[in-house]
């Protein structure tokens, strides 16, 4: 052996363990009503459709993806995004979200690469409405250790603080520091168009939430009542809802694999959709009409309201990047990374 070679040895002898960092200061998570979302630990955003499967492993498998995991938490085993889905599980928007959100965040609680242990500074998660007592005490809940197997990696985190934090809030805060609206001086607003409901909030030129001007408004689940309503006739048994939500965010409005087009039945539906939460949003915010720049469409759903988008010649716009796709979905939980 050369004494290059030995002297290589003997470094690589006395060399140290490389250090894996067990701490992520912010973790975040939006559980919303058609996707859940977070950032995994490579700051990549991950999409999964928002559905939750209690399974029993001693007959059922489930075997996590790209867009689907699986979690064991004592004697809790169930699965998430779509492999629920496909396993006709349940959606997420038809529960209190915040109750299952204990269940739900697990799937952003991921320790670093070469890690099985975590440490969350803080855990920022979106809910309607930070002011809900209850809803609130619900996700403090998630504060402590836990011990679970996620998508069969055996885990121990500690979660140090759980952030609340109203659904629109992150995303107003980031287009205000992008400069996405085009004016400061005036109240602006957000419209966040989900699958079980779509919720309007309006900012004072200070940035401070307008809570009498906040507006519950119906989301993609009510389009597709609307939509089924009109094909029902034409069907041998009633339409499945999520079925056509499918449809539409696929962009090919199929009814599952039936080959039932309903896109003419979307485009009228759509029209009368957006119609009924134009007039409750000129009715809830008849007092700041004035004083509104613009209101940001953002969510899932975003895309569908194109037309009034139009109709209002962009004082309602949906929110676009030139590099990032999706980007009206993502907006808020890019917000939420910085809050």
């Amino acid at each position: 052996m050369t004494t290059s070679l030995v002297a290589s040895s003997l470094r690589t002898s006395q060399e140290q363990p490389v250090a894996i960092e067990l701490k992520r200061p912010v973790v975040v998570f939006d559980g919303g009503n058609r996707t859940l979302q977070w950032i995994d630990p490579a700051n990549k955003p991950r999409t999964i459709p928002a559905f939750i499967k209690q399974i029993d492993p001693t007959w059922e498998e489930a075997t996590p993806d790209e867009h689907s995991v699986v979690i064991s938490s004592g004697n809790e085993h169930f699965c998430l995004g779509a492999v629920a889905r496909d396993m006709k599980g349940t959606p997420v928007f038809q529960d209190n979200k915040c109750e299952l959100a204990k269940k739900l965040v697990l799937a952003a609680i991921e320790p670093n690469p070469g890690s099985t242990a975590v440490t969350i500074g803080r855990l920022v998660i979106a809910l309607p409405n930070s002011r809900n007592k209850a809803d609130v005490s619900e996700l403090k809940k998630i504060e402590g250790t836990h011990q679970f197997t996620r998508n069969g990696q055996r885990i121990t985190a500690v979660v140090h603080e759980v952030k609340p934090i109203d659904e629109t809030q992150a995303a107003y805060k980031y287009a205000m520091k992008r400069e996405i609206f085009r004016s400061r001086r005036n109240s602006n607003g957000v419209l966040d168009l989900g699958g079980g409901t779509g919720i309007a909030r309006l900012y004072s030129a200070g940035g401070s939430l307008i809570r009498e001007a906040d507006a519950v408004l119906p989301g993609t689940y009510d389009l597709a009542r609307r939509i089924a309503a009109r094909i029902n006739s034409q069907l041998s048994t009633s339409p499945d809802l999520s079925q056509i939500m499918d449809g539409i965010e696929r962009g090919d409005f199929e009814l599952g694999t039936s080959g039932f087009c309903f896109q003419e039945a979307f485009n009228k539906a759509r029209e009368d959709w957006l119609a009924d939460i134009r007039g409750e949003l000129k009715t809830r915010w008849n007092q700041w009409t004035s004083e509104i720049g613009e209101v940001l469409i953002i969510g899932g759903s975003a895309c569908l309201a194109e037309p009034l988008e139009e109709a209002t010649k962009g004082r309602f716009k949906i929110a676009r990047h030139p590099q990032i796709s999706n980007f009206s979905q993502l907006i808020s939980l890019l917000g939420m990374a910085s809050v």
